[in-house]
């Protein structure tokens, strides 16, 4: 039996969650929603979001987006799933020196296996 895996994300809202596999000849077992490790925190400005998710393998997934300061500035974040755990987002490292105007985020990641991954954005 074939099988395949999804992530999704919930645009406007700092969540993801995975589905279990899916078998060709039944529906798909989805898992509670999280909110993103570490996201919550930093977030002042309440508009923190996911833009793109890719996953290299089932459980090994890597995410990126953006969140509000207190100032209500824009931070481009990547959080990563290893194993089906999700670590603590982080802000993208050297983001903050090129972002003068405070509006930083990811708009798209990729993964070719896992631990390889790019992200883009602005």
């Amino acid at each position: 039996m074939r099988r395949h895996w999804a992530a999704v994300v919930l645009a406007g809202a700092a969540v993801v969650w995975c589905a279990a596999p899916l078998a060709a000849a039944r529906a798909s077992t989805w898992g509670a929603a999280i909110e993103v490790p570490g996201l919550g925190s930093v977030d002042q400005g309440g508009q923190a979001q996911v833009a793109s998710v890719s996953c290299a393998s089932a459980g090994n997934c890597t995410g990126g987006g953006f969140y509000a300061d207190g100032s209500r500035h824009g931070h481009a974040f990547v959080v990563g799933e290893t194993n089906g755990i999700w670590a603590k987002a982080i802000d993208v490292p050297g983001s903050g020196a090129l972002d003068a105007g405070g509006s930083a985020d990811v708009t798209s990641v990729s993964c070719a296996t896992v631990g390889n991954c790019a992200a883009i954005g602005t």
